[in-house]
C-alpha cells in the first residue's frame, strides 16, 4: 500500500518557503522600492515643509514671552499718555493731547529683558499676524520690529535699535492684520538722526529684541483704545532655496550613483546593454512628448503651443486673420478654497475638454498657465473670433461641473492680419483685453484696444 504525504502543522518549512520566495521576488524590484520610498519621502517634505521649517513664536496675553513698555510722547515735549490696566495684559489706552506737533504714544514690548542684547532671528519671517481690537479717531497705526546691532545699537539707549516699520490700516473693532517682511522699511528719520550709513539702512531681522504697537504718523489728538488677543511670528529655519537645493542635490547624487551602477552592470552583458539603449531611447522620446503636453488637462503646455505656434506662422501665406484668445477661469481660487484642490483639478481638465470640444482640428488649443487657457487660430474677420470666444465663454457657463456647479470664465481677444508677431507679444495684447474683462465684472469678451495696454 502506497504511502501518502500529509501536512504536518509542526514542520514550519512549507510556511517558510512561500515567505522566502516573496522576499526573492521584491529583492528583484529593491531599486524600484528604494526609488518609490525616497519619491514619496521628497513628497512629504516637500509639500509639509511649512509643517517641516516653519517655527512660530505666539504672543498673547498671559505669556512670559515679553515685558511691556508703554510710553508717549513726553521725551518729545509732548504731553501724551498711555494709561494700562493691571488685570488685563496687552490692553491699553491712549490719550493724545496737541502739546508736541505730531503726538503719539508707543507700547513695546521687549522679547527678552534678561538678555536685551539677544533677540529673535526673523530674517527669514514669512508672516507676522496681529490680532487686535482698536478703537480711534484714525484709521491707521504704525509697526515696528526693532533690530539691536552692535554696529548701530547700544543696549542702554532704545532709540539706537533699528526701527523697522509699516503702517496699517486699522478699521474701528476686531483687525487681523498680516504682514510680510517685505512690507517693511526702515524709517527715514531714524537714518536721518542717526546718520546712518547707507550700507546699514536697510531693513534687518537677524536679532529682533522688541515689538512695538504705536499710534499712526498723522493721528489727530484724541482716545485711543487697544487690545491685542494675539500676535504669532512665523519664520523658515532655513530658506526655501536653500530646502530646495538640498533636495536637488540629493536627487542628482542619487542619479549619479544610479548611473554608475547602470554603467557597471552593463558592462556584463552587450545584450543587456543594447535592450537597456533601446528602453532609455523611448523613454527619451516619450519624455520629449510629455514635456509638450500639460499633464493635467492633456492639452499644450506653455512650450508645446510656442512649438506649433512657430510651425503655424512660418507656414502663414498672404494677409489672413488670426486671433489670440485668453482665457481665465473666474474666481478659480475660491474654488480651490471651498472644494478643495482635486475639485479645482477636475474643473481646469473639463475647461480643457470644453475648449477642445468647440474648436478645429487646426486651432492651437493649451494651458498657458495656472487658470489660464490659450486659443490660436484662423479667422475671416473680428466678428468671427468674437463668434468663437463668445460660443467658449456660453459654453463653461452652460456647464454643470460636479460638486462645483456652475462657473463662468473671461476672455481677451486679439486680432491681427498677415504676418504673426512674437506669441509673447500678442498674448499681452489678449491678457491687456482679458484685463479689461475682469475689470467690466468678469464672465465677458472683450477685443483688444490700443489704449487697454496702458490700463493694465
Amino acid at each position: 500500500m502506497d504511502s501518502v504525504a500529509k501536512f504536518d502543522p509542526a514542520d514550519p518549512l512549507p510556511l517558510q518557503l512561500p515567505i522566502r520566495r516573496g522576499w526573492r521576488q521584491l529583492a528583484e524590484f529593491k531599486f524600484e522600492i528604494a526609488l518609490l520610498i525616497l519619491m514619496l519621502a521628497t513628497f512629504v517634505i516637500v509639500h509639509f515643509q511649512h509643517v517641516i521649517l516653519v517655527r512660530t513664536i505666539v504672543i498673547r496675553p498671559g505669556t512670559s514671552l515679553y515685558t511691556p513698555r508703554y510710553f508717549g510722547d513726553e521725551a518729545n515735549g509732548g504731553t501724551s499718555t498711555v494709561r494700562v490696566d493691571p488685570r488685563r495684559s496687552l490692553h491699553w489706552r491712549c490719550d493724545l493731547r496737541p502739546v508736541y506737533s505730531f503726538p503719539y504714544c508707543a507700547y513695546d514690548l521687549e522679547l527678552d529683558t534678561r538678555t536685551p542684547r539677544r533677540g529673535y532671528d526673523l530674517s527669514r519671517l514669512e508672516t507676522l499676524k496681529i490680532d487686535l481690537d482698536y478703537a480711534g479717531p484714525t484709521d491707521s497705526l504704525r509697526v515696528y520690529l526693532k533690530n539691536y546691532d552692535p554696529r548701530y545699537s547700544k543696549p542702554a539707549i532704545p532709540d539706537t535699535l533699528k526701527f523697522n516699520k509699516v503702517e496699517v490700516t486699522a478699521q474701528p473693532g476686531h483687525n487681523l492684520i498680516e504682514l510680510k517682511m517685505s512690507d517693511f522699511g526702515v524709517a527715514e528719520w531714524w537714518v536721518t538722526e542717526k546718520k546712518i550709513k547707507p550700507a546699514l539702512s536697510h531693513v534687518e531681522l537677524d536679532n529682533v529684541t522688541r515689538l512695538q504697537i504705536q499710534t499712526g504718523s498723522l493721528a489727530p489728538p484724541g482716545t485711543y483704545f487697544f487690545r491685542i488677543n494675539r500676535i504669532e511670528l512665523s519664520t523658515r529655519l532655513v530658506s526655501q532655496a536653500t530646502w530646495y537645493g538640498a533636495i536637488l542635490a540629493l536627487w542628482a547624487g542619487l542619479i549619479w550613483l544610479y548611473l554608475l551602477y547602470r554603467l557597471v552592470k552593463l558592462r556584463k552583458d552587450l545584450e543587456q546593454r543594447r535592450l537597456a539603449q533601446a528602453a532609455a531611447m523611448r523613454l527619451a522620446q516619450y519624455a520629449e512628448e510629455s514635456a509638450r503636453h500639460d499633464y493635467l488637462t492633456k492639452l499644450f503646455n506653455r512650450a508645446g503651443i510656442i512649438d506649433l505656434y512657430h510651425a503655424m506662422a512660418m507656414d502663414r501665406r498672404g494677409d489672413s486673420g488670426y486671433a489670440v484668445i485668453l482665457l481665465d477661469v473666474d474666481h478659480f481660487k475660491r474654488v480651490n478654497d471651498r472644494f478643495g484642490h482635486s475639485a479645482g483639478d477636475q474643473v481646469l481638465a473639463m475647461v480643457a475638454d470644453i475648449l477642445t470640444s468647440n474648436t478645429r482640428s487646426g486651432d492651437i488649443v493649451g494651458r498657458w498657465g495656472g487658470e489660464e487657457f490659450l486659443l490660436v487660430c484662423g479667422i475671416a474677420d473680428v466678428e468671427g473670433a468674437l463668434s468663437i470666444a463668445n460660443k467658449l465663454r456660453a459654453s463653461i457657463e452652460a456647464h454643470d461641473f460636479p460638486m462645483i456647479g456652475r462657473i463662468t470664465a473671461s476672455l481677451g481677444v486679439y486680432c491681427g492680419l498677415g504676418k504673426m508677431d512674437a506669441l509673447e507679444q500678442l498674448v499681452s495684447y489678449a491678457d491687456a483685453a482679458l484685463y479689461v474683462a475682469k475689470e467690466q465684472g468678469r464672465n465677458r469678451v472683450v477685443l483688444y484696444q490700443p489704449f487697454m495696454r496702458e490700463a493694465a
